[in-house]
């Protein structure tokens, strides 16, 4: 599908344990089956260390995300050193050239069109009531959302929501 165009990047951001990597694992086999390239990068918090089975970045390569990557501020998971505050942006374009869409794991701060993972517990309110670039939220508690919302178990529907609001557009960057 991309003609050397920059990827479409798309943030999946929520607390920890909230349920990102198993929900994008789930949805990347549904967006490629419609002859989307899809990529992903998870942001690590820590020294990143050679991939091995049952890790987050692993399980996205097995879902079929090619290629994956794990990163921080100093290191890229294509084990390459990288220069310290490397943008997200940079790094689409040197390695995801061939890329349809970027999903990242985590990068809260980063400037790009954000899907939040939000599960109610240690009594913190959902990062979506204060940041307008969260333009969608997976989540089982039922309310009356400002965004559209979906249930873990609607990755077909929140696929087809991706590639209609982001892909069949071609949504431009923030």
């Amino acid at each position: 599908m991309n003609k050397t165009k920059k990827p479409v990047i798309l943030s999946f951001i929520g607390y920890s344990n909230s349920g990102k990597t198993g929900l994008i694992t789930q949805i990347i086999p549904i967006i490629k089956q419609k002859g989307i390239r899809v990529g992903v990068i998870k942001h690590a918090n820590s020294p990143i260390i050679v991939d091995r089975r049952g890790k987050d970045s692993h399980r996205h390569f097995e879902a079929g995300a090619d290629p994956t990557v794990v990163c921080n501020d100093q290191h890229l998971g294509l084990f390459a050193n990288m220069e310290p505050n490397t943008s997200l942006g940079d790094i689409a374009n040197q390695f995801f050239k061939n890329t349809d869409l970027l999903i990242t794991e985590g990068f809260k701060k980063e400037k790009y069109p954000k899907i939040e993972v939000y599960v109610e517990k240690n009594n913190t309110p959902p990062i979506c009531l204060t940041d307008p670039s969260i333009l969608a939220i997976v989540t089982d508690l039922q309310k009356d959302w400002h965004i559209p919302r979906f249930n873990y178990k609607e990755t077909a529907r929140l696929s087809n929501w991706i590639i209609e609001t982001f892909m069949n557009t071609r949504m431009s960057q923030y």
